[in-house]
């Protein structure tokens, strides 16, 4: 029961102080915009910070699980942290953490292992862990500043930012929650947020550890980078990395340290750079009270399973409040002159559609409230204006179809303009509907291919057709009805067809403007086994072809 019970009075606190700091700030979203705390307290991401700060006299508050796994003595390290920030002047930020409570696993057995130094000796940053789990106990206290340098919403280029840190020995030595002595940090920052879409963050910094007695711990240069999108939403993700590079090969001790199972830490252990990845989501209301859950991974340890090289993976769980950071606002617009209204225009076209070519007026309805006279002025992007400095004018359209806007710009000579636009539409008349041509079959006699003397009619009105429009032209098909044999068949409308090409060549039509096809008895369009329908088929059928 004792395992859970301090995360769940710092969630509970939480809430407490969240609801009566909302009472006392308010979010203004045209002058701030959503931002949220790292797990050490000041304005970040998660666990990288940006350049920007809380705003004068704004509060943040937040709570946090975070989890750490480091490869040495494959160890699983819990924190469950309360955070608490506020802005000063719009240029520095104080801020703070409390470990309520630190967990730690050490996953490796035996628990020392002086013949496996990569895993098998203390921690860097818990080196008096005791036992394979340490239980709930309070940990380390950070306090410090970040002095902000440039800000986005000074509108300078990106937010730039001075970051000091101090580590209070508050953890135990005797359960392992703290190496007793204390840290100092030092970091910059740098971040932008890019059209309200993405934040981007990066820092470097300094980590200088005082060392306990009989242990020398190595300093490092701390790193870390982020993002944060989309970074005006309620729902934002956040992706980061984050490591340290450092400036020892080794933790040393003059004297080796004792495990629970009577196992002795070797004299000299290798320290390796941790790299560690996480990924969130979060959700962010109005009025700054943020939820956010994600996964952490510990880049370059070993890989394993839980109790032999260790686990990779971290759970991280925040809940908090941040009134946000300040965003760019643009001052307010220097008032109107006094003593001068402008005046008021509204252009109209008689009419507003025309041809190519064609002709509008077009007029200006002006009025100016302090009675000052008005000049005009008109323009279009096409077309020909007949004078351009007139109440009424003329305007002839271009050849091109199309809407055209015409343009009047009235001034009454005292700093008073206004301008309104009339579109004429260009609109070409439509072109004439295309001629459609039908004539009718000419029909011959049984096992004939001379022309009837009715079939004169029918051609004479083709050469009319085909002489008044030389697009048209004609493909005559040759047909017969089934009676005789196939290849007769076919000779017979081959000559059918021939015979109205000749009579079309004879009287002017040129001979390239005409096709002849013969389909003998394939293509019947009346039955076949009747003689009244029969005769039907022997004829010539004329196609009309327009190019």
């Amino acid at each position: 029961m004792r395992r859970f019970l301090i995360p769940i009075s710092l969630i509970v606190c939480s809430w407490i102080f969240w609801a009566a700091n909302t009472a006392a700030q308010g979010n203004d979203s045209s002058t701030t915009r959503p931002s949220s705390t790292t797990w050490i307290g000041d304005t970040g991401l998660w666990f990288v910070p940006t350049g920007e700060i809380l705003p004068d006299g704004k509060w943040s508050l937040s709570g946090y699980r975070a989890n750490i796994d480091r490869e040495q003595g494959i160890s699983d390290i819990s924190h469950f942290v309360g955070t608490a920030a506020v802005g000063i002047n719009d240029r520095v930020e104080v801020f703070g953490s409390v470990r309520v409570d630190t967990r730690i696993r050490r996953a490796i057995r035996p628990f020392y292992d002086s013949a496996n130094t990569s895993i098998g000796g203390p921690l860097q940053d818990y080196p008096f862990v005791p036992d394979v789990w340490n239980d709930d106990h309070f940990g380390d206290v950070l306090f410090g500043a970040k002095f902000n340098i440039s800000s986005e919403h000074r509108l300078q280029p990106a937010a730039l930012a001075l970051r000091a840190s101090l580590k209070a020995p508050t953890g135990s030595t005797v359960y392992g929650t703290s190496t007793g002595r204390p840290d100092l940090m030092l970091d910059f920052i740098v971040s932008k947020n890019i059209q309200d879409r993405v934040e981007l963050s990066a820092f470097g910094g300094f980590l200088a550890r005082s060392q306990p007695k009989g242990i020398t711990l190595g300093n490092g240069i701390r790193w870390g980078v982020g993002a944060g999108f989309p970074s005006d939403s309620s729902i934002r993700i956040f992706t980061e990395m984050r490591g340290e590079v450092p400036l020892e090969d080794n933790l040393v001790l003059t004297t080796p340290l004792v495990g629970i199972d009577g196992t002795k830490s070797p004299l000299s252990s290798p320290i390796k750079a941790p790299v560690d990845t996480s990924i969130g989501l979060m959700w962010q209301s109005r009025g700054g009270t943020f939820v956010g859950v994600g996964l952490s991974y510990s880049v370059n340890q070993n890989l394993g399973t839980l109790g032999t090289i260790g686990n990779l993976l971290g759970l991280q769980v925040r809940i908090g409040r941040h009134p946000g950071v300040r965003r760019y606002v643009p001052p307010a617009p220097d008032p109107e002159p006094p003593g001068n209204t402008p005046p008021t225009v509204t252009a109209e076209c008689s009419p507003c559609e025309v041809e190519p070519g064609g002709r509008s007026e077009v007029t200006a309805n002006a009025n100016d409230p302090d009675g000052d006279p008005l000049t005009y002025r008109w323009s279009a992007p096409a077309g020909n204006l007949n004078q351009t400095d007139q109440v009424t004018t003329a305007w002839t359209a271009p050849e091109q179809d199309g809407p055209v806007p015409v343009t009047v710009t009235v001034n009454d000579g005292r700093g008073g303009t206004a301008s309104d636009t009339a579109t004429i539409q260009v609109v070409s008349p439509p072109p004439p509907p295309a001629r459609e041509y039908a004539f009718e079959d000419v029909h011959f006699d049984f096992d004939r291919y001379n022309l009837r003397p009715g079939a004169a009619r029918i051609l004479d009105e083709a050469i009319d057709a085909m002489a008044e429009d030389e697009s048209l032209n004609l493909t005559i098909q040759g047909h017969t009805c089934n009676i005789g044999t196939s290849e007769y068949n076919q000779a017979l409308g081959e000559r059918r067809s021939n015979a109205v090409r000749d009579y079309l060549t004879n009287r002017g039509i040129s001979a390239v403007r005409l096709q002849t096809v013969t389909f003998g008895e394939e293509q019947s369009l009346h039955d076949n086994s009747r003689e009244e329908t029969r005769r039907l088929n022997r004829r010539a059928a004329l196609v009309v072809r327009l190019q």
